[in-house]
């Protein structure tokens, strides 16, 4: 593309004082705000950030084959660099971004919430995938989408590590998508990604909001900026006319369905509520399925589910419903509940103990999700349930101890591990969550603790592996080490002599 086209396109502007016309000349090969993705020819985005600032690598952005900087009006820069500017630095970036990856789906979902999104999405590309409709998810677990050659399969790419992912990786992949006929997207919106503007341009024709909860408050500070950031999607980016589906099982929800009530949006209201739009009447386990009765505008519909946990099958309606008002027959949007698959790291079992044991794996993380994954596997448990988790260092710190009571209440051994400490000490993570259950055991490492709740299950037991779901990595100090918890699982249950690991 052009560079005066891009321009033209957008509100960035051009503070050079270079002949206009030149403008016309050079073509933009890629955009990036990461200098060590600089090829020749690119637009480099200085973006200001909390530890780092882009201005810093200018200079070796420049180096890479830079030929035009998003940057801060008073820059310096060499009169052969493009110096662009843009009244919100971010807010440019993403413009620029969509200016340059033109490409989008014909139906565009948003989910956010502070928990369920990633299954919320993946229910919700199985749904579209059943009915052959070409379809993707980007989000936690990366971009998803069925292969054309073998439709069993899954194609996934790495889209840079964040649930929403920065502006340039998000249209990337979804230009790349729908230039391979992808035309319908489920993707996760973040409270981070709707703050920083990496969403502004993309029109959502569907916003679905699962629930809040207490994280990342070292970002927003309260929880009223918390909300306010996850209402932003459904206020700002959510086209006129198009559909909010709400959990409104919290006040949260509520608030949020009220506030949309003046505006062009269609609020489409989910829950155990009655009066719900759609109305989750009840679900109970029989064997090893869980049946779900939900009334659905006045239909009332009845399905047996192969998911763990109330909860997903909470997050399985919330997708269904998405798909419905997004063009889904009824009965084909709900009918494809049974054969919905676990999302990675969601409620994942892990299959094969000798002694029958159910061993599940989630990602878990906050107080409420970790306090709703145990109310649930505490429902399908006979005996004893245990419960393996840490919490991420340089995180929101107040969550610590209010993991730790969650778990007191809930379980019946308490294993205290490490999640992903970063920079700080995991000594020290530990006591803070040990404060509010002072019982627990301290075993660290992570497989060291991981493998002896494993050999301590019996007949009946129940263990939950929570805090890293689906990664398979963890972050210590400075390092990124190969660690998945799954798999840690299944080697310890083949130690144990079981067959089908």
């Amino acid at each position: 593309m052009q560079l005066s086209d891009l321009i033209s396109k957008t509100k960035i502007y051009s503070l050079s004082k270079l002949d206009p016309t030149h403008l016309d000349s050079l073509t933009i090969a890629g955009i990036s705000c990461d200098s060590r993705q600089i090829e020749n020819n690119y637009i480099f985005v200085a973006l200001p950030g909390v530890e780092q600032d882009g201005h810093a690598y200018i200079e070796d952005a420049i180096d890479a084959g830079a030929i035009a900087i998003l940057c801060k009006p008073d820059t310096k820069l060499p009169d052969t660099i493009i110096h662009l500017g843009a009244e919100d630095l971010r807010r440019g970036y993403t413009d620029i971004c969509a200016a340059f990856w033109p490409g989008r789906a014909a139906m565009q979902v948003a989910v956010t919430g502070t928990n369920g999104k990633t299954s919320t999405v993946e229910y919700l590309r199985q749904i579209w995938q059943r009915l052959n409709w070409p379809a993707a998810s980007i989000g936690t677990l990366g971009a998803r989408t069925a292969l054309e050659n073998a439709p069993g399969e899954l194609a996934g790419f790495s889209i840079g590590g964040l649930t929403t992912p920065s502006a340039e990786m998000l249209f990337s992949s979804i230009n790349s998508l729908a230039k391979k006929g992808v035309t319908h997207i489920a993707l996760e919106a973040s409270s981070h990604g709707i703050s920083q503007d990496r969403l502004t341009g993309l029109p959502i024709h569907v916003a679905v909001f699962t629930n809040l909860s207490q994280d990342h408050l070292d970002f927003h500070e309260d929880m009223d900026r918390y909300f306010a950031a996850k209402a932003k999607l459904f206020h700002e980016q959510l086209m006129a006319a198009g559909y909010a589906v709400i959990n409104i099982d919290t006040s949260w929800g509520v608030r949020l369905a009220d506030s949309l009530e003046t505006t062009s949006v269609v609020v489409v209201r989910v829950g155990r509520d009655p009066k719900a739009d759609i109305s989750i009447t009840e679900i109970k386990s029989i064997g090893p399925f869980l049946q779900l009765e939900v009334c659905v505008f006045g239909t009332k519909l009845t399905y047996a589910v192969a998911l763990s946990g109330m909860f997903q099958v909470e997050n399985a309606v919330l997708a269904a419903t998405a798909a419905h008002v997004g063009g889904v027959p009824l009965h084909d949007a709900f009918g494809a509940l049974p054969n919905l698959r676990p999302t990675p790291g969601r409620m994942q079992p892990v299959h094969g103990h000798p002694d029958k044991a159910r061993i599940v794996i989630d990602y878990a993380h906050t107080p409420d999700a970790l306090e709703t994954a145990l109310q649930a596997l505490r429902a399908e448990t006979d005996n004893r349930l245990y419960v393996v988790f840490g919490c991420g260092g340089d995180r929101d710190r107040t969550k610590r101890p209010l993991m730790g009571a969650a778990a007191a209440r809930l379980a019946d051994k308490i294993i205290i591990t490490d999640d992903n400490p970063r920079s700080e000490s995991p000594a020290d993570i530990r006591a803070e969550i040990m404060t509010a259950c002072p019982d627990a055991e301290e075993i660290f490492p992570r497989d060291k603790a991981i493998n002896n709740a494993i050999s301590r299950l019996q007949p009946g037991d129940s263990l939950m592996i929570a805090g890293k779901g689906h990664e398979t990595v963890q972050q210590i100090g400075t390092e990124t080490l190969p660690f998945d918890d799954a798999a840690v699982a299944r080697f310890a249950i083949e130690r144990l002599g079981g067959g089908d690991a």
